[in-house]
């Protein structure tokens, strides 16, 4: 906590990161997709997508209940 507080201050880089826990999470979700589907997955970092699995592809993501919807901070 004194870490993060500190940084708030002086805007330098935390030790836990959001970037770096984000690609630990990635890394964690897409070793339970290894799991549920079975095979082998090709993973795109650069576009944070699976290459030629559709099914695969469906996981990452879970419908949302009415009336919560995400919007990409991008549109």
């Amino acid at each position: 906590m004194r870490n993060f507080l500190d940084c708030v201050k002086s805007r330098a880089r935390p030790i836990a990161d959001v970037e770096d826990c984000h690609q630990i999470t990635t890394a964690c979700h897409l070793g339970n997709l290894l799991l549920r589907t079975g095979r082998k997955l090709r993973w795109d970092a650069e576009k944070e997508e699976i290459i030629g699995d559709r099914e695969a592809s469906a996981m990452l993501e879970r419908p949302y209940r009415k009336p919560w919807v995400l919007r990409s901070l991008l549109s």
